[in-house]
């Protein structure tokens, strides 16, 4: 059988694209009649990955839901698979929020972008913190300078506190890359701390936080050395978001209410957040540069 064809007579043309037209512009309507609210996208706070997934979802989650409530819109969280992931989504639009050390703030700020427009933006900073080496509680060695001809473990080749820092309390004490027996960057912290612990590098740089909590569970680690106080972690906005957002978030870490307070010192007892600017960076600024500058190794790529 020959399939049926339907023609449209010509002059009801006009007419059928009318009704079409209307049909396209009609508003979605809510019960009551009222046309329907759009939902805001979800804002996303990234954190770079420095410990375990399950550690920072438990740091940071109740800063998070505390952020959202305050904004009084959804923000999710997100662990960056690695620094570069953290600061390409910062750096563009795969991120609103990011919790960035100094280093990874630099490259952040100072390295993406051809002008001020195009920087992050601070919203507020950590009080100061610090790196240490540690070393077996029962090892030898008690001071840097005899880590010469040894093997030292680091965090991210990217990470201020796992690297840049103890590099430069090394340097201090007279020890280069060239001095050492060998070195690795092992990326997280806390695989650096296991590294030492289990015997596979005589000595690693953390921060101290995460020394501290081997040393509260009786690991069998030692610091012997410890950094002075460091430029701050920063909590930064991404180029382009609008001031009124990234006052509302500084308001809401600067003079946080009972639910902020409890959420800040989730991620550390006796947290809280200070108004900074750039010119706080200007020491890692000076450091990142100069251990770049004498690496005495092949300079490796960010």
């Amino acid at each position: 059988m020959t399939p049926s064809v339907y023609r449209i007579a010509p002059a009801l043309l006009p007419l059928l694209l009318l009704l079409l037209l209307a049909a396209c512009d009609r508003t979605p309507q809510t019960a009551s009649g009222d046309p329907a609210a759009v939902p805001e996208r979800a804002l996303v706070f990234a954190v770079y990955p420095y410990d375990t997934p399950t550690r920072l979802v438990a740091h940071f989650q109740p800063l998070v839901d505390y952020i959202a409530a305050r904004l009084g819109r959804p923000v999710e969280f997100y662990i960056a698979s690695s620094y570069e992931d953290h600061i390409r989504r910062i750096a563009g639009d795969g991120a609103d929020f990011a919790y960035l050390g100094p280093t990874p703030y630099l490259r952040a700020h100072d390295g993406y972008g051809a002008g001020k427009a195009a920087r992050v933006q601070i919203i507020a900073a950590e009080d100061t913190y610090f790196s240490v080496i540690i070393t077996r509680a029962d090892s030898e060695i008690r001071t840097l300078a005899e880590l010469r001809g040894r093997t030292m473990a680091f965090g991210s080749h990217k990470s201020f506190s796992g690297h840049y820092v103890p590099r430069g309390m090394l340097r201090k004490a007279g020890v280069t890359l060239a001095d050492l027996a060998d070195f690795s960057y092992l990326g997280r912290h806390e695989r650096v701390a296991l590294a030492v612990l289990y015997g596979d590098y005589h000595a690693g740089g953390v921060r101290r936080e995460i020394a501290e909590q081997y040393l509260a569970q009786g690991s069998g680690l030692r610091i012997i050395a410890e950094s002075p106080p460091l430029p701050p972690h920063v909590i930064v906005a991404r180029p382009g978001l609008d001031g009124t957002t990234v006052e509302a978030v500084r308001r809401a870490l600067i003079e946080p209410d009972a639910a902020g307070r409890s959420a800040i010192e989730t991620l550390q007892p006796g947290r809280h957040f200070i108004a900074v600017d750039d010119a706080r960076y200007d020491f890692a600024r000076q450091l990142v540069d100069s251990l770049d500058r004498d690496c005495g190794c092949q300079p490796l790529p960010w």
